[in-house]
C-alpha cells in the first residue's frame, strides 16, 4: 500500500469536520445572542382586531287566559293586543264561536311596533 493511500479518506473526514464545524459557528453567530424561545421579556406582536355584534334578544314567557262567562274570541283578541286569527293559530281553534268557560287559551305576544327610520 502506498504511504498517503489510506490516510486520505481519513484527511477527507477531518477537513469535512472543520468546514462543518466551521459553518456551524458561522450559523450561530448570524444568529445573535437572541434567545431562541419566548421569554417574559420577548416582545409579542400585537393580536388582531376583532370586532362582536350581539343579537339582543328576548325571551317571552307564554301567557295564558281562562275563559270566562261572557267572553268572546274578539274580546280576547283586544284585551291583548293581537288578532282574533292570531288567537285561533296559537290555540288551533276552527270555530271562533266554540270556547268554552274554563277554557285556558295560550295569547301569543302582540307584534312588535313599526320602527322607523330617523335621520
Amino acid at each position: 500500500m502506498a504511504r498517503g493511500g489510506p490516510l486520505v479518506p481519513r484527511r477527507l473526514r477531518v477537513v469535512a469536520a472543520f468546514v462543518a464545524a466551521a459553518a456551524l459557528a458561522h450559523v450561530l453567530t448570524a444568529c445573535g445572542d437572541e434567545p431562541v424561545t419566548p421569554t417574559r421579556e420577548t416582545a409579542l406582536p400585537p393580536l388582531p382586531t376583532v370586532t362582536t355584534t350581539i343579537a339582543v334578544t328576548t325571551t317571552v314567557a307564554p301567557v295564558f287566559y281562562v275563559v270566562a262567562e261572557g267572553d268572546n274570541l274578539g274580546a280576547i283578541a283586544q284585551k291583548f293586543g293581537i288578532t282574533v286569527a292570531d288567537l285561533m293559530a296559537a290555540n288551533a281553534i276552527a270555530d271562533p264561536n266554540r270556547i268554552e268557560v274554563g277554557q285556558q287559551l295560550v295569547v301569543p305576544p302582540p307584534p312588535a311596533p313599526p320602527t322607523s327610520a330617523t335621520g
